[in-house]
């Protein structure tokens, strides 16, 4: 059996090694006013813990039949475990830009990579999350791949079906709000 050594046991030279790589691990987010200007950045855990205001987004991809894929949120995961939530759904790493943002989280959590249209901004305030969601949607046909990470499953959904889902209790509670965009913007 190998032999754990401990921080304070490893050279100097591996410790900063490792000092460095958490600060890597760390999720950096705009703290941002009401008004979305930049006050600086803060760390994800920080800006849940004190509710503070930060940037996030959410993308609805539809299929050329006009379904709408929704994922359902894990159940291991800390905030709104278990419940229906958009395409992708995502934070704003500080340095990004809402839409870098977008097409990050639509590669890494369906695999896809489209044209994104911005359709507009909410906030809302369900702790521990104090947001300012941006709304994209695309459009695209591929093969989707979700990541098991994010998702415990997903599903294209008909617009009578995301108007029942979006309505429910088993919903994220950002998605009535995002979805009431998209379908103003009647895409």
């Amino acid at each position: 059996m190998g032999k754990i050594q401990s921080v304070a046991s490893q050279p100097k030279q591996t410790r900063q090694l490792s000092k460095s790589a958490s600060r890597q691990h760390l999720e950096l987010l705009y703290h941002v006013t009401k008004e979305d200007s930049v006050l600086g950045s803060v760390e994800r855990s920080t800006a849940h813990r004190d509710q503070l205001l930060h940037r996030s987004g959410m993308i609805f991809l539809a299929r050329s039949d006009g379904r709408i894929l929704l994922q359902h949120r894990s159940p291991s995961k800390t905030i709104f475990p278990d419940c229906w939530d958009s395409s992708s759904s995502f934070h704003v790493n500080f340095g990004e830009s809402y839409g870098q943002a977008a097409r990050r989280e639509l590669k890494e959590e369906t695999g896809l990579s489209a044209r994104l249209t911005y359709l507009g901004k909410f906030s809302y305030h369900i702790p521990p999350e104090n947001e300012i969601v941006a709304v994209f949607s695309c459009k695209s046909d591929d093969p989707i791949k979700i990541d098991p990470t994010e998702s415990s499953g997903a599903s294209f959904q008909t617009r009578d079906e995301v108007n029942a889902i979006a309505s429910s209790e088993k919903s994220a509670p950002w998605l009535t709000r995002g979805w009431k965009i998209l379908t103003d913007s009647r895409i």
